[in-house]
């Protein structure tokens, strides 16, 4: 079996050359949305100036190993990184919860079991839609929305567009509203939604966290 040829019979073109295949030119995916995930250290800037350039960066190569740990399981795409992140496709949206959801669990249990000064706390936004498809990397409304909602996120958290809420309806995940935002550069505002995953550990990180600010 010529495995190039079924994926081209199965692929919209414009999304062939994020399998190494050749195509003419960029287009819209059409009816082949992707679910777009981004994930961003919380304070990474801040983390640099109170722990300096290796330390930071140790928790940038922990964070990378987490992230594509869980995208090799939930079958997800590396698009590039982002210097302190990781831009991401997937041809679900639950399945792009799914590895939302691994890597705050990852990092939390990597947090309370290190040795490391400071927690690595990881945002994480989707948003999911038809991108544009060039040169291996993916442009568009859907991927401004995804990265600003990224910026919304508070380290822990996952927030998604009400678009992937509505495609993983019915997949067990738990949505919390989390207000309407008008976004940067976005002429509407967009509900956003949390996915609950532990909010029990969330709530620990942040008494740790008064802890060490008290025996400080």
């Amino acid at each position: 079996m010529d495995i190039r040829q079924e994926i081209r019979k199965l692929v919209p073109a414009g999304a062939l050359g994020l399998f190494g295949i050749e195509r003419t030119s960029a287009e819209p995916l059409g009816d082949a949305d992707l679910t777009v995930l981004f994930t961003d250290i919380e304070d990474y800037t801040g983390l640099t100036d109170r722990l300096g350039d290796r330390a930071a960066r140790e928790l940038v190569l922990v964070h990378d190993r987490i992230v594509r740990a869980a995208l090799a399981d939930t079958g997800g795409r590396e698009i590039k990184h982002t210097g302190d992140g990781i831009m991401a496709c997937f041809a679900s949206a639950s399945r792009a919860i799914e590895s939302a959801l691994s890597i705050q669990a990852t990092s939390h249990a990597w947090t309370l079991t290190s040795a490391q000064p400071a927690p690595l706390r990881i945002a994480v936004g989707m948003n999911a839609g038809a991108p544009i498809v060039d040169g291996g990397d993916l442009f568009g409304t859907v991927v401004n929305v995804a990265a600003r909602i990224t910026d919304c996120a508070a380290g822990g958290q996952v927030l998604v567009s009400d678009v992937v809420r509505l495609l993983a309806a019915g997949k067990g995940f738990q949505f919390r509203h989390h207000g309407t935002r008008c976004l940067d550069g976005m002429a509407e505002e967009v509900p956003l939604y949390e996915v609950v995953w532990q909010e029990d550990a969330r709530s620990a990180d942040a008494s740790d966290e008064r802890a060490r600010t008290a025996a400080a």
